[in-house]
């Protein structure tokens, strides 16, 4: 691989990293915003506004048939994945510990609520536009922990609300929420709008991991953190919507009929929230909702055939099936070799070892330049005055000697879609997730101490050095060509350097991956080189 080739490389890895630091999520959030702008509204039936207090809006008084009813703030559904506590106070949820997942401390479970907060509070409206809140209106309850059923139910001068949970064998949650004789009812809102907890140390990137995330009208919604500075509303036909963080997610998805039409966006207690609100008629109902609670796990969140695999990040489209196909092949190692480090240099070992080909052609391509390189420079000299001829006689020069200008630049550049594909595969995969190797505590994140990128800037440097002409090659250049192969060398020293603070700041399984292939790639260009010179 020649200057020039790694000068392309270098360029396409800062082009990389400046989208998907700027450009990738940028523009799926301003994908999203598209329904949150007046033109779309006239195309597409949505809507988009700061959100303001409506004052014809009033809350009006519960009064409650049943009186003296106990709180009880510890009210559990549980199977082997997750716990969920309950309060009748509402008939809400406070708690969602997740079982097979840990804090950093590796022995507290994995919260997704945040502090002091709750979930699936409800608010109803009648016709008038006035609010009965039943967030804080104690519940009658009836638990049935063989079924793992829990039943709220209230009775006021309004009418009956029963809210019925029913937990699954996974991370799924039930809902049926039950409306008797609330006559003048035009709809009620649904509040998940405790956030969504962090379970991560490293948080550089949150208000871009961080969303919340619908499908309206069959079109995606993705609003990041970041764009939550003030509230943010969206009309349509909602089939589902989630709160997410880096790993983890809430989400909500109702049944076909329901009709879910608004979706609220804003920010609480530092992460994203929403309430979502659903028009009724008729004075008895009968809603189902099924409700993820759990990680972002593609195979899982598949399953429901609805799009909502969608919110699994692994990096621009076009690039997404190569992602999946490596991350099945890392999980098939993995049920042999249960290290994800060792997966990930055995899955570089044989990269390289599949590129084989192209590398030894890249190498081989640029030995022989070199070699032809006094060739080469007396045509220019001899047909210097005549552009088409000098061509001409370089074309043919280089089909004698086997030469393909493009050969040390094409082959590598063919492997970079490689690198795009494994960048978000590894770093938001929920299976890598505090999967440690050696000094590395986590390889979805960077390394803490830079020693993993030192290594691969150093043998990025041996590379280019062994790929520097040989004092054979320099005796037979000009004076110009010399100027060149200093500012080459002056590359030779930079370029390391600059990769270095590129792949800091990225995932150290990543990090690993390219060492190895550099490492790999050094040995191999030592051996053609000493075959060629």
């Amino acid at each position: 691989m020649d200057k020039k080739t790694l000068l392309a490389v270098l360029l396409i890895l800062v082009v990389f990293w400046l989208s998907s630091e700027f450009l990738w999520k940028n523009k799926k959030a301003q994908t999203a915003q598209q329904p949150l702008t007046e033109e779309t509204v006239a195309t597409q039936n949505q809507v988009a506004e700061t959100s303001k207090p409506d004052e014809t809006r009033v809350e009006t008084e519960i009064i409650a048939l049943d009186n003296d009813i106990e709180i009880n703030n510890n009210i559990v559904l549980e199977n082997e994945l997750i716990k969920i506590i309950f309060s009748n106070k509402g008939g809400v949820i406070h708690s969602v510990k997740l079982k097979d997942f840990y804090l950093k401390d590796k022995t507290t479970y994995v919260e997704l609520l945040t502090e002091n907060s709750k979930i699936l509070g409800m608010k109803l409206t009648d016709t008038s536009g006035n609010i009965s809140n039943y967030t804080e209106i104690p519940f009658n309850y009836e638990l049935n922990g063989v079924s793992q059923i829990v039943t709220f139910t209230s009775n006021t001068e309004k009418g009956t609300f029963k809210k019925i949970f029913k937990l699954s064998d996974d991370y799924q949650l039930n809902l049926e929420t039950q409306l008797n004789g609330f006559a003048d009812m035009s709809g009620y809102e649904i509040d998940i709008d405790s956030g969504i907890a962090d379970t991560e140390e490293y948080l550089k990137m949150k208000n871009r991991d961080y969303a919340v995330i619908s499908q309206i009208d069959n079109a995606k919604n993705k609003i990041p953190l970041s764009k939550l500075k003030e509230n943010k509303t969206a009309s349509g036909k909602i089939d589902w919507a989630v709160i997410r963080s880096k790993y983890f997610t809430m989400a909500i998805i109702p049944d076909e009929l329901i009709e879910m039409n608004k979706i609220n966006a804003f920010k609480s207690n530092e992460s994203p929230a929403m309430n979502l609100s659903v028009a009724t008629i008729g004075s008895q109902i009968n809603h189902n909702y099924n409700l993820y609670l759990g990680p972002l796990d593609y195979g899982r969140l598949k399953s429901y055939d609805n799009g909502i695999e969608s919110i699994v990040e692994l990096g621009p489209k076009f690039l997404q099936g190569i992602s999946k196909l490596f991350l099945w092949f890392l999980s098939f190692l993995y049920s042999f070799i249960p290290s994800w480090g060792v997966c990930i240099i055995i899955f570089a070992v044989l990269l390289k070892t599949i590129f084989y080909p192209l590398t030894h052609k890249s190498f081989e391509s640029t030995t022989k330049m070199q070699k032809v390189q006094p060739l080469t420079k007396a045509l220019q000299a001899k047909y210097k005055g005549d552009p088409q001829k000098m061509n001409a006689e370089l074309k043919k020069l280089y089909k004698e000697h086997g030469v393909n200008p493009l050969g040390g630049c094409l082959p590598m550049l063919l492997q970079m879609p490689v690198i795009f594909a494994l960048y978000p595969m590894l770093r938001y995969s929920i299976s890598l997730r505090q999967a440690s190797f050696g000094w590395l505590p986590d390889l979805s994140e960077p390394d803490p101490i830079w020693a993993l990128p030192i290594l691969m800037a150093v043998f990025m440097f041996v590379q280019q050095k062994l790929m520097a002409p040989s004092k054979k090659s320099l005796e037979g250049m000009d004076d110009k060509q010399k100027a060149q192969q200093q500012s080459q060398k002056m590359m030779m020293y930079f370029m390391p350097v600059m990769m270095f603070f590129i792949f800091k700041g990225l995932s150290s399984g990543l990090v690993l991956y390219w060492t190895v292939f550099s490492i790999i790639g050094s040995v191999q260009q030592y051996f053609i080189k000493k075959k060629f010179m």
